[in-house]
């Protein structure tokens, strides 16, 4: 009487198992880079870390934000259908409403310079061309 709810116990652990992986993978989304990356620049591109950035406390908020300038979480952002979306050149473009921020430069410049000159939990980060700038 026993084997008879053996085969039926498998095939439901393994249906489990095979449905909590299936949830597991789309509650995931889009996650940061663990790898540096470099962002492309018209005449130099820089390097940046998202797990330095991570580990020193900055939030995914303090980056990237809305179209209402709203900061977004790492909950916001896994559940974006794609990256491009995080790219600041989706909005700051030529279409943008402040001229003075129409470039992912602009917004790169403004964003990561003011934060490292400023600080996040009393460690500021480096602010000469070349500590960011590929050479």
């Amino acid at each position: 009487m026993k084997r008879i709810w053996v085969v039926p116990f498998f095939v439901l652990a393994a249906s489990w198992l095979v449905i909590g992986t299936s949830f597991a993978a789309e509650e995931k989304g889009i996650v940061a880079p663990v790898e540096e990356m470099t962002i492309q620049g018209e005449k130099k591109s820089a390097r940046f870390s998202h797990p330095v950035h991570l580990n020193l406390g900055v939030s995914c908020g303090q980056c990237h934000h809305d179209s209402e300038h709203q900061p977004l979480t790492d909950k916001d952002i896994a559940a974006m259908e794609n990256s491009q979306q995080l790219r600041c050149a989706s909005c700051h473009n030529e279409d943008f409403d402040k001229q003075e921020l129409q470039t992912p430069k602009e917004a790169f410049h403004a964003r990561c310079k003011e934060c490292h000159k400023q600080g996040v939990n009393g460690m500021k980060g480096p602010t000469k061309c070349t500590d960011c700038h590929v050479k």
